[in-house]
């Protein structure tokens, strides 16, 4: 059981990891303050986009990893 815990945790564990690298950057930087921001179809629909899947993957993949850790300390 202690084994399979384990083997969730890492696979949990690289899931966060894969899914935050891969979510793009939610800054503008310089072009944001000369530009301005504008609104687009992706920014009014962001259930169907990638970014929302990834944000989605990251809080399951958050929510297996809590609970595995909880699993560890109560299973010896």
């Amino acid at each position: 059981m202690r084994t399979l815990i384990m083997v969730l945790l890492v696979i949990s564990s690289i899931a966060i990891i894969v899914s935050v690298m891969m979510q793009p950057s939610k800054t503008d930087g310089l072009s944001g303050l000369i530009g301005g921001t504008s609104e687009t179809f992706f920014a009014k629909n962001k259930t169907k986009t990638a970014e929302s899947m990834l944000a989605r993957v990251t809080v399951v993949s958050a929510l297996c990893f809590t609970f595995c850790i909880a699993m560890l300390n109560v299973v010896k």
